[in-house]
């Protein structure tokens, strides 16, 4: 009989055997998480607002002027008198909505200017007398839009100066007016509303001094 060649040894691991990876594993994140994710943040941010609806119709004719605008502008060709005709419409239902809406039911505050009989114009501002019950998230949405929606249509402005495309200059112009009206207006009232605050505060000091003093 031939002689048998060398038996082969199997290796034996005395270690403890590993459980199974049973962690569901993440998936990718994409493009449509990411705007999930954003739309959940801006649900989250109205959560907290007194007047989420109100917040809403703040930005959501800004909103509809952007797209008309820079459809007009930058994607579409041959469409400049609907585009300016569309802009205009939506500018001014926005200056509309927050002169008379969002400015009272947002900040206490609202302002018109009323023509005398002799021609000269004058400032009326109204305010909430209870600043300390209006909703920061109310404050922060309204204040924010306020200041950028005119600088934005700044900065457009400029670059159509700037590119001397003299037709859209116009638009900006227009645009730039509704909004500026209404910084202008609510800075004027806000203005008004802490003086009144000062003066009322002032006031209550110089009685409980004269009380104290048996006056």
């Amino acid at each position: 009989a031939g002689t048998a060649g060398p038996i082969p040894l199997e290796t034996v691991s005395m270690a403890p055997p590993q459980p199974p990876d049973l962690s569901p594993s993440r998936p990718a994140q994409t493009a449509s998480d990411g705007d999930d994710s954003s739309q959940w943040r801006v649900v989250q941010v109205l959560k907290t607002a007194a007047h989420p609806v109100t917040c809403v119709f703040h930005a959501a004719f800004k909103v509809v002027v952007i797209i008309v605008y820079f459809n007009g502008r930058y994607i579409s060709s041959g469409v400049y008198v609907s585009t300016f005709i569309l802009s205009t419409v939506f500018s001014a239902v926005d200056f509309w909505t927050v002169k008379n809406i969002t400015g009272r039911m947002l900040v206490g505050l609202r302002w018109w200017n009323h023509v005398q009989d002799d021609g000269s114009s004058e400032w009326i501002f109204e305010s909430n007398p209870e600043e300390s019950s209006v909703n920061s998230t109310d404050r922060n949405v309204f204040w924010s839009l306020i200041y950028l929606w005119p600088l934005l249509w700044s900065i457009l402005l400029v670059v159509n100066v700037i590119g001397f495309e003299f037709n859209w200059v116009l638009l900006d112009a227009m645009v730039l007016i509704f909004a500026a009206s209404n910084l202008a207006g609510y800075w004027k009232c806000s203005n008004d509303a802490k003086k009144r605050a000062r003066d009322w505060v002032q006031s209550q000091g110089m009685r409980a001094v004269a009380g104290a003093m048996g006056f």
